[in-house]
């Protein structure tokens, strides 16, 4: 019976194959969009609505990795009659958790003439009640909520993202680029995906992000970092201009290379995120614990669409400007939707014993369209009220605000629309750390924030804060995204 089963699966390839281009020529039908379930205990449901002359339905796919649409997948199945007005393959046997990514392609035949539908995917979001992908249907019992999934529904309390690290799964991208002058806090880093010694990697339960000082990798040494080039072209995850540089002069390359990931299938609006995390201690290191805006609908330049800090603290352990305190005793965290006026809506909290880096702390973020909470382990700490509108808090000197934010947008734009989430940890840069600051044992900050080699003087300082990178790391415990 297996024998057939596979011997049907690849005749029905064949017919894909001799079919595919006539049909694709004639352009007489496409296929329709693909529901998935997730069903309980474990198993999924694939399908498709009927239409007059559809006589097969075929279902491959892999779990977490590619298929090519003439391979036969590890999860198959074929369909020969249509239930209830669809075309229903349902899979009982399968074990999926969140995170999982189901890659897959469909077939169908119509008429005698074979279609497809390639390079689709589904990122499992939860289990158990039919959200996420391209299902519109609700479960049983669903309380309405204000939470959107992109391409998916949610229920008012209902986990729709979830992962506790136990393994890196594909709903997770490892970032590949080099963050360029126009990059709003151009961090002194690239960031990279490593085969050896990666930067990124889970372990023990851990998601964990680990700065390395990049002459000290393979192929580098002192002189590369002035003279050199670095190529990540291959799997570089943004725009040509950042997946290349070439040193000359004071345009040195990044001396840190680090770690940054992002959802890559999950994007929401509104609901509460907890974090639990291990902030990095180290001179001039800070964690990148975001949501990013997943469509830019009010501009790529800067800030223009948002960003939302969750938990920010400066990796180091003393850091002061006059009497104010800076370092990692202070978090730091809210919407940011200027570079010139960037610290107009962040809040800062103060610790009084000990610092943010020394321990495991829960940190979570509610967004509504009223209002931003901010919570360390329970407790609230910060809120941003949107009453009278975001965009109105800010004066006339904020330059970049787009006027469509007060024009069209509601009163918590930017932050009206899906939002992604990035884990990363960032050195330096123009932002993050003030000017005519000192830092442990009375060290003056290297470098300005406005300055022609800020970049190069930071690298020449490197004996001075190389040191004290004895916890560098940015530790995630899990994470977890809840509708409201």
């Amino acid at each position: 019976m297996a024998g057939d089963t596979k011997s049907r699966v690849w005749c029905y390839i064949v017919l894909l194959t001799l079919s595919f281009e006539l049909a694709n020529a004639q352009n007489s039908f496409t296929v329709p969009d693909v529901t998935i379930e997730i069903l309980q205990p474990k198993g999924f449901r694939v399908s498709i609505p009927d239409a007059s002359g559809i006589s097969l339905f075929v279902f491959q796919g892999h779990v977490n990795r590619k298929i090519d649409r003439n391979a036969v997948g590890s999860l198959k199945g074929e369909v020969l009659r249509p239930t209830n007005g669809r075309w229903v393959y349902e899979d009982t046997n399968t074990q999926l958790q969140v995170g999982d990514v189901i890659n897959y392609y469909v077939f169908v035949s119509k008429n005698r003439m074979g279609y497809v539908k390639d390079n689709l995917s589904y990122t499992v979001t939860t289990l158990g009640n039919r959200s996420g992908g391209s299902t519109t249907e609700k479960p049983v019992n669903c309380a309405p909520t204000i939470t959107s999934v992109r391409g998916g529904t949610a229920c008012a309390g209902q986990v729709i993202f979830e992962d506790d690290f136990s393994a890196l799964k594909d709903a997770w991208q490892i970032e590949q680029y080099l963050p360029v002058s126009s990059h709003p806090e151009y961090p002194f880093v690239s960031y990279q995906r490593l085969l050896t010694d990666p930067v990124v990697s889970v372990s023990n339960g851990y998601l964990r992000i680990t700065p390395k000082i990049q002459q000290q990798m393979p192929g580098f040494n002192n002189e590369s970092i002035y003279l050199g080039n670095l190529d990540l072209f291959s799997g570089c995850t943004s725009r040509a201009e950042e997946c290349y540089r070439q040193a000359s002069g004071p345009d040195i390359l990044p001396p840190v290379v680090s770690g940054r990931v992002t959802t890559t299938g999950f994007a929401f609006k509104y609901g509460t995120v907890h974090i639990k995390a291990k902030l990095p201690l180290g001179d001039w290191l800070y964690p990148e614990i975001l949501l990013e805006p997943f469509l830019k609908k009010y501009g790529s330049s800067n800030y223009a669409s948002g960003v939302i800090k969750i938990a920010a603290a400066r990796g180091n352990r003393d850091l002061r400007v006059g009497s104010d305190e800076y370092g990692n005793k202070v978090l730091y965290g809210g919407p940011i939707m200027d570079v010139q006026c960037r610290m107009q809506l962040l809040s800062r909290k103060l610790r009084d014993n000990g610092l943010w880096g020394d321990e495991f702390h829960e940190y979570s973020l509610t967004w509504t369209p009223q209002y931003m909470s901010l919570s360390v382990d329970g407790e609230e700490w910060a809120r941003v009220d949107a009453t009278g509108g975001l965009a109105s808090r800010f004066p006339q000197n904020c330059a970049h605000l787009p006027r469509m934010l007060l024009e069209k947008g509601t009163k918590i734009a930017p932050f009206d629309d899906y939002f992604y989430i990035t884990l990363g940890v960032a050195a330096g840069g123009i932002t993050e750390f003030p000017d005519n600051s000192f830092s442990t044992g009375g060290r003056p900050k290297p470098w300005r924030n406005s300055g022609r080699k800020a970049m190069l003087s930071y690298w020449e300082d490197l004996a001075a804060w190389q040191w004290t990178w004895t916890e560098p790391e940015l530790l995630i415990d899990y994470i977890k995204v809840i509708a409201l």
